[in-house]
């Protein structure tokens, strides 16, 4: 199996960059046509929507929504999905910064009871807790 870094997924994603993104498809497709999946870890999901939102300037409603398209992406498959779209739905509800959401998310699965921040946004999460 082969993981995908947050280059590729832009590449398909925004076709900013149209001969890398038909590499990026193609790549991913003949990994598909071999009855292979390509990972994706939660750092690369989040530092996709840290670029789409950040340089592209994508809005809230459009990185979620990009973000319920990647995880329906043929041949891709997430890491600790369960997680992924527990923080999805966190992220999808209230808002705020997906990583955030991620986090809690992956700590009540190891068990936390919540996780101890200074970020007064994240805090009003129900997984976190201000310091």
């Amino acid at each position: 199996m082969l993981a995908v870094d947050t280059n590729v997924l832009v590449r398909l994603i925004t076709n900013d960059e149209p001969k890398q993104a038909l590499r990026a498809q193609l790549a991913l497709d003949a990994e598909l046509n071999l009855g292979r999946e390509c990972m994706v870890g939660h750092i690369v999901v989040c530092e996709v929507m840290w670029v789409l939102k950040g340089l592209y300037g994508y809005s809230l409603v459009q990185c979620q929504a990009t973000l319920t398209a990647l995880l329906a992406f043929p041949g891709l498959r997430f890491e600790a999905m369960p997680v992924l779209l527990s923080a999805a739905k966190a992220w999808q509800n209230q808002g705020g910064n997906f990583a955030d959401h991620l986090i809690g998310a992956q700590m009540q699965s190891l068990g936390c009871e919540a996780v101890l921040t200074f970020d007064k946004r994240a805090s009003k999460a129900g997984t976190h807790r201000a310091v």
